[in-house]
């Protein structure tokens, strides 16, 4: 019986925690369906019209086609990078076993401890000398250093899942060994590239401060940076449009993870058993 009664308790403190967290999501959503009397007349009621509209003025108003396109850019060539890097890395420290691989995985892991706002400034002056400010190679390249460490840590746990077994019999076999890389290696830790994809895509797509403080021109500017400007500039008094450009914002983060949610928990146990 307290068993039962512990469990339901637990249940019953996960509802109300999960309604607590979904609460300012869903009245976004909701809100952003009312017209502008509705949301100041009746803020907690439904909309007695949907006012599709205001999706189409939040597109139009705010530029987001123009920030969309930006942030698919700049969002997808950082993750090829980070990923193609990171998994090259991953793979040597977990394949050759060398007295330098723990101080190396340490290494990365002091760089994932180091926040944007520390570096921030250092970064300005690097891509002004370099000629990358404001430009899709420089802002790119700044968010796949950013990613690398939590990336290559992840991918080599997966890889020394792999047994090694494969690699010596393939390399009896004269296989080389960028292609036991690609051929055995890659294929068998889909589900690890699906965990760092899932969680470097949805800190890329909605990082705003390094795209506020590098992207000047409002050309360049990525969605969570366009919404900001949109919100404090043409949508200042128009909270409507403002609801349904966050909305816009946040579909694709809320798309990617219901595609790729099943392989969170395999990258949070990835390694716990065999490191």
């Amino acid at each position: 019986m307290k068993k039962i009664i512990g469990r339901m308790l637990i249940i019953l403190f996960l509802l109300v925690l999960t309604l607590l967290t979904l609460a300012p999501l869903i009245w976004t959503v909701i809100s952003s369906f009312k017209t502008a009397g509705e949301l100041m007349l009746r803020p907690w009621s439904m909309p007695a019209t949907p006012q599709f509209k205001n999706y189409a003025d939040a597109w139009r108003m705010g530029n987001f086609g123009t920030y969309f396109m930006n942030s698919i850019i700049i969002t997808g060539f950082s993750l090829l990078l980070m990923i193609l890097f990171s998994s090259m890395a991953a793979f040597g420290l977990s394949h050759y076993k060398t007295k330098l691989n723990h101080g190396a995985l340490l290494y990365l892991l002091f760089g994932q401890m180091i926040s944007a706002a520390m570096v921030i400034f250092p970064l300005v002056i690097i891509l002004q000398k370099m000629n990358l400010t404001d430009s899709y190679l420089g802002i790119c390249l700044v968010y796949t250093a950013g990613g690398i460490p939590f990336t290559v840590f992840v991918l080599t746990n997966f890889f020394k899942t792999v047994p090694q077994g494969l690699f010596e019999a393939a390399q009896i076999d004269g296989c080389s060994e960028v292609k036991q890389f690609v051929s055995i290696a890659i294929p068998l830790i889909k589900s690890g590239l699906a965990t760092v994809f899932l969680y470097q895509f949805m800190w890329v797509w909605n990082e705003f401060t390094i795209g506020f403080t590098l992207i000047r021109s409002s050309s360049m500017r990525t969605l969570p940076v366009g919404l900001y400007t949109s919100v404090f500039g043409v949508l200042q008094t128009n909270y409507v449009v403002a609801f349904a450009g966050t909305v816009i914002v946040s579909i694709p983060t809320v798309l990617i993870y219901l595609v790729f949610q099943k392989y969170l928990v395999k990258g949070l146990l990835a390694g716990s058993i065999k490191a």
